[in-house]
């Protein structure tokens, strides 16, 4: 079925007007068929460029003057902890590998989703792991080697970081190996981005 374009009829004082607000840079709508007539474009349409404009209702038109060149994705992983104050039983009632797979192809699908989207943009994903099992770090790098982004897969090395970490909470007590393992990681994501 073919489908078609609506064509809207305008006045002759209509057209000066859509005329003069392009000069202008204004945005109009027409509010009896929301129809942008200086854009020519549907309201329910993606009304913005990317990398050139970012054109929402409340806000109106924004041009991007520095438009995005890289995006670095940094997921940080431990699959073989639980959370530091984890009393309750998770979502799935899976094991944490499984959670950590899920998050995984759930960022990958919507980077494939976003492939066509943001063509010009280089996109890198940075697995950050501390003590998961081999078999978890196995599926996780299967699973980012065949994309079209960049990736990496990095073994945090808790040693690197613990000279800068203070052996004593702000409770006065003494820093659990969990803490010190999930401010490790917190550090070394700050230093890859």
């Amino acid at each position: 079925m073919k489908i078609q374009k609506k064509t809207y009829k305008t006045s002759f004082f209509k057209k000066i007007f859509i005329k003069v607000c392009r000069m202008f840079n204004y945005e109009i709508i027409d509010q009896s068929n929301f129809y942008l007539p200086v854009t020519n474009q549907e309201i329910n349409e993606d009304l913005s460029m990317i990398g050139k404009r970012s054109l929402t209702m409340p806000m109106g038109k924004v041009d991007i003057t520095r438009p995005v060149k890289s995006l670095t994705i940094i997921l940080r992983t431990c699959a073989s902890v639980n959370m530091l104050t984890q009393s309750k039983k998770r979502l799935f009632d899976q094991e944490k590998s499984e959670y950590t797979l899920r998050s995984l192809n759930s960022i990958i699908n919507s980077l494939n989703f976003a492939k066509e989207l943001f063509k010009n943009i280089n996109i890198e994903l940075i697995v950050v792991d501390h003590i998961s099992e081999k078999n978890v770090v196995k599926k996780i790098k299967s699973i980012i080697s065949n994309q079209f982004f960049k990736s990496r897969f990095i073994h945090l090395n808790v040693d690197d970081f613990k000279k800068n970490i203070n052996p004593i909470n702000q409770k006065n007590e003494k820093v659990t190996f969990n803490q010190i393992s999930n401010m490790s990681n917190i550090h070394q994501s700050l230093l890859l981005a």
